[in-house]
């Protein structure tokens, strides 16, 4: 029977040491641990046959290695002496043991245990007489964790008495669970995480490289493939140039960004240069492998075209007539191409007359000066119509007063005699 349970004990440690488990025991808790075997007997002197063993311990684990536990068992046996009738005997074991467990976070955890019990025999029929034994016992053993919480153990252990001035010993063998009362979940060791060799990169930035349009009112950021050292980032290492000029500002740094916020706004039509520093590095101290430089430019300044006022006088028509002269053509073409390249201009072409002759002559003959000016730059300058309007105004709004109407060629009736072309950006 010995064999047997030898053989079975050996058998659990080979399958315990093939299974995957958890770590193990811990300090603070309670333990209960049921448990069946095998229990000899020094047969010289109790002739008591080894029979199964029942029982149970139930102990307190002051640390993860040290623990204290109580323990009763069961062994019904019979006698070997044929002088008694009824040869069924049952023994009763008690006793208290210290426990010192090895490697206890471990998977596998062996202890070694020492302590003080006691057994009572009982024989129903009173043909063997009742007795009781106190002896000190000492053993090894084995816990293996299959969860946080409960474990295969097995136990060899060897009780030592004395009859007759002679040491007697019996031992047992026993196999069973512990479970873990008020134990703590342990995170089970893994493979220890690669050390990050790799250096970081730039993926992104905003604005990015050859932008234009950018707002001057805007951070400048960029973002990495992994967490920075913020330590690294300062207005040495995340510069913006205009030119070979620094710009003022300062650095954050939150998440994956890293922003360059000016200390004003960047001036408008302007071409910035900004540069990540090939010293940044990651949290694991690797550098960025070289310095990152691109370049934007900022929204242009706004094209202000100013009201122009063109005036052709009377010289730039045939005289009391609406035929331009070569002279007002010539100024014509060059303000239709001002107005091309202006196409959000509109204009309004007014015609004016001096005070010689009478209302409705002057007012018409200012329409068709007006006229013929509107189609010269539509016709001629390339001008779209819709961008034009016209009106005569005859004598009235004089440029100067004529003191004499009569007098055609004086320098006052001259400045009356003319087109006027407003021309309005929208």
């Amino acid at each position: 029977m010995r064999k047997i349970y030898m053989v079975i004990l050996i058998g659990l440690l080979v399958l315990v040491l093939a299974a995957s488990g958890y770590a193990g025991n811990q300090g603070g808790t309670m333990t209960l641990d049921p448990f069946t075997g095998i229990y000899t007997f020094d047969r010289e002197q109790q002739k008591l046959d080894a029979r199964s063993y029942y029982g149970l311990r139930a102990g307190y684990n002051f640390t993860d290695s040290l623990a204290l536990e109580a323990m009763f068992g069961y062994i019904p046996t019979e006698t070997g002496s044929m002088a008694y009738a009824d040869r069924d005997v049952q023994v009763y074991r008690v006793g208290i043991d210290a426990l010192y467990h090895f490697n206890p976070e471990g998977n596998l955890v062996p202890f070694v245990s020492v302590g003080l019990g006691a057994t009572q025999t009982d024989n129903g029929s009173q043909g063997m007489p009742d007795h009781g034994r106190g002896m000190f016992d000492y053993g090894v053993g084995l816990k293996y964790f299959l969860s946080e919480t409960v474990a295969l153990r097995g136990d060899v252990k060897q009780a030592l008495f004395s009859q007759g001035g002679d040491a007697r010993f019996n031992t047992e063998y026993t196999v069973g669970l512990t479970f873990l009362l008020g134990a703590e979940k342990k995170a089970v060791a893994g493979a220890p995480l690669a050390k990050d060799t790799e250096a970081p990169d730039v993926v992104c930035t905003n604005p990015g490289s050859g932008v234009t349009g950018w707002s001057v009112d805007r951070n400048v950021t960029a973002t990495f493939s992994e967490e920075m050292d913020l330590s690294a980032f300062t207005t040495s290492t995340f510069t913006v140039k205009k030119g070979t000029t620094l710009v003022p500002g300062k650095v954050t740094f939150a998440g994956l960004n890293a922003a360059f916020k000016p200390a004003n706004d960047l001036e408008k039509g302007t071409v910035y240069t900004a540069t990540i520093s090939a010293g940044v590095k990651d949290k694991a101290g690797n550098a960025l492998g070289k310095s990152y430089v691109w370049s934007f430019t900022t929204v242009p300044t706004p094209k202000i075209v100013p009201a122009v006022l063109i005036s052709l006088e009377d010289s730039h028509f045939a005289h009391d007539s609406v035929e331009l002269s070569e002279d007002g053509k010539t100024i014509l073409n060059y303000n239709a191409k001002l107005l091309r390249e202006n196409p959000k201009m509109k204009i309004r072409v007014a015609g004016y007359a001096s005070a010689s002759g009478t209302h409705e002559y002057n007012k018409k003959l200012s329409e068709r000066r007006a006229t013929v000016v509107k189609n010269y730059l539509v016709k001629e300058g390339g001008v779209k119509e819709d961008r034009l309007t016209k009106i005569g105004y005859g004598e009235t709004r004089p440029a100067e007063y004529e003191a004499v109407p009569s007098d055609i060629y004086s320098e006052a009736a001259k400045s009356n005699q003319r087109v006027l072309f407003e021309l309005i950006v929208k």
